[in-house]
């Protein structure tokens, strides 16, 4: 199955929203953990990023766009240090936002991804080749945008 321009002007549309809140929130408030969650508005847009670096690069065996480092301090089960972030690592945030999500979208154009790990993610759906890979990915940053906006709500 290919797929088509849709899938990834989705994409690209969730994480224009998530720019949107980066830019809207001052560093602290990025760093708050509203009562009643574990993660924020940080952790979650950074999170996003992390599996879709999984789901997509690392699931076919191929080099992921950020450190592991960040990958360690965001993948699933992960939370919050408690650090509040620098201007700087939100700056690399947003153009990690943007970065990898044009990288994705050429990558698949250009045909790299050629095998696959399967992966039961956490909602049971399996994930048998890349394009189930970026189809969930856009189910999995919507409901982390939806995380993002209830937290907006609460600090």
């Amino acid at each position: 199955m290919k797929l088509d321009k849709t899938v990834f002007a989705l994409h690209k549309c969730i994480r224009e929203r998530y720019l949107q809140y980066l830019e809207g929130f001052s560093l602290e408030q990025l760093a708050v953990i509203p009562e009643g969650f574990r993660n924020n508005l940080l952790w979650n847009i950074s999170h996003a990023i992390v599996t879709q670096q999984l789901y997509c690069y690392y699931n076919s065996g191929l080099p992921m766009y950020v450190s592991e480092d960040f990958i360690a301090a965001y993948r699933k089960g992960t939370v919050p240090d408690g650090h509040i972030p620098t201007q700087e690592e939100v700056d690399t945030l947003k153009k990690l936002l943007i970065s990898t999500q044009e990288q994705m979208e050429e990558d698949y154009q250009k045909g790299i991804f050629t095998t696959y790990t399967d992966y039961l993610t956490g909602l049971n759906y399996p994930l048998r080749c890349v394009e189930d890979a970026i189809y969930f990915n856009n189910t999995h940053e919507g409901m982390h945008l939806g995380l993002v906006i209830a937290i907006k709500y609460l600090i």
